[in-house]
């Protein structure tokens, strides 16, 4: 965003070359909101995390740096929502999202799979199955069009917390049932339990979906669209040095995802 309003009112006149210079300065670096979610995303580790690492190279192919801030997933959309900075990151593309954000091109695919106690056998074929069950839910994921109408409805019994780490507490408590997180959240209980602990946890082989996962630009904020247009850009440099395993665990053989309307 350009800061050149601050300046006092007699510097403006003399001095537009080096507002100029200003301008040019704020579009050579942007803000990145986000969540932990570790190994994906890790506000710990030295890279932040193998997709963080994805999005810093593909900026940095357009000489542009990335700065990341950690809040909680709801309140970092809201701030993009509201134009506060650029761009949050990842999530699913859904119609409502779409109202107030630009989506990236296509980061990367994965699984959303349902974690459970191995004392709470879970058999389903249609989500309405598991209406027996107390799930555990994280306020601002996109689980699935499906999930949250019969969440909404009270047809699926859902507790709605602000972090994973909540839910992955009540989940080793016998609080709630059923947990639905990605592949990763192994490494999430891993972070927490000790490996006999995690021996009690398990996932049903049928996966609640597949998704495609990208960063979302504000549409409130002045130079989302410019940073929407240099990471494409960069993203596309990227996917033709690098395969995707080169960042993604366990997508050896896969290719970059394509964009799907």
């Amino acid at each position: 965003m350009l800061h050149y309003f601050k300046l006092p009112l007699c510097f403006l006149f003399f001095s537009m070359p080096l507002l100029c210079v200003i301008a040019d300065d704020d579009l050579s670096s942007i803000v990145i909101v986000t969540g932990d979610y570790p190994p994906a995303i890790d506000e710990s580790a030295s890279d932040k995390g193998y997709v963080s690492r994805l999005v810093v190279d593909a900026f940095a192919l357009e000489n542009i740096k990335v700065e990341f801030i950690f809040v909680p997933w709801a309140r970092g959309l809201r701030m993009i929502r509201l134009g506060k900075e650029a761009c949050v990151m990842y999530y699913a593309k859904t119609p409502d999202r779409a109202k107030s954000f630009t989506f990236s091109e296509p980061l990367f695919e994965e699984e959303w799979l349902f974690f459970h106690l191995k004392t709470t056998p879970v058999k389903w074929q249609k989500l309405i199955d598991l209406s027996p069950y107390i799930f555990g839910a994280t306020l601002s994921y996109s689980y699935s069009e499906e999930f949250h109408k019969l969440a909404d409805k009270q047809a699926l019994n859902v507790h709605w917390v602000a972090r994973d780490k909540q839910n992955w507490q009540m989940l080793m408590a016998g609080r709630i049932d059923i947990f639905p997180s990605v592949k990763s959240g192994w490494h999430q209980l891993r972070q927490l339990y000790s490996e006999a602990a995690i021996k009690q946890v398990t996932t049903h082989p049928k996966p609640l979906k597949t998704q495609l996962n990208y960063l979302l630009f504000s549409k409130q904020h002045p130079d989302a669209a410019y940073f929407r247009k240099k990471f494409n850009q960069g993203f596309a440099k990227l996917k033709k040095l690098r395969p995707i395993s080169y960042y993604i665990p366990d997508s050896e053989g896969k290719s970059w995802p394509v964009a799907v309307d």
